[in-house]
């Protein structure tokens, strides 16, 4: 009686294959999302840099042009302040009460509130863990590889028996 070899309904070389491929794939990808998550991080705050001083040029300018208008309260409020003659009953910047030796000067008034940066915080995960750090990323490669590797080596082709090899053989002559 000949033994036909039966074909495995599933070949085991896939599993490799797949985890082989995904580690490979999340060494190469973890790092650039983070990389990606870094420099929008930075572009948003460079953006929040640029509407701060755009706020401060605003009002600059606003203050040049009511200068240059020749605002009448602005006018006796700068010449009032300049002089140090200021009446009690009245600020020498709108919105802020001063003393005798306080700062005169306007320029504090025109600013724009501080700017509060967003600090960066990044992914904290095993994954990004191993796929940031150089060490372990290289041996992340090296395991994928071997996965890989073995995923793509031919799947066995089953167990004959020796005897009907040696019947298959005779028979040929």
């Amino acid at each position: 009686m000949e033994r036909i070899p039966s074909k495995p309904l599933f070949d085991p070389g896939w599993l490799f294959l797949l985890a082989g491929v995904g580690v490979l794939l999340a060494s190469v990808l973890v790092p650039a999302s983070e990389d990606l998550r870094r420099a929008r991080w930075q572009r948003d705050r460079a953006i929040l840099v640029e509407k701060h001083r755009q706020q401060r040029l605003t009002r600059y300018e606003e203050y040049l042009a009511a200068l240059e208008a020749g605002d009448p309260a602005l006018v006796e409020s700068l010449a009032e302040s300049q002089l140090r003659q200021i009446p009690e009953s009245r600020d020498a910047v709108p919105g802020q009460r001063t003393t005798a030796k306080a700062n005169l000067s306007v320029f504090p008034g025109l600013e724009p509130p501080p700017l509060v940066l967003p600090e960066y915080h990044a992914t904290e995960s095993a994954l990004t863990r191993w796929t940031t750090d150089p060490t372990k990323r290289s041996l992340l490669l090296i395991g994928g590889g071997v996965c890989v590797l073995i995923g793509l080596l031919p799947g066995s082709r089953g167990r004959t028996d020796r005897k009907s090899t040696r019947l298959n053989s005779s028979h040929l002559v």
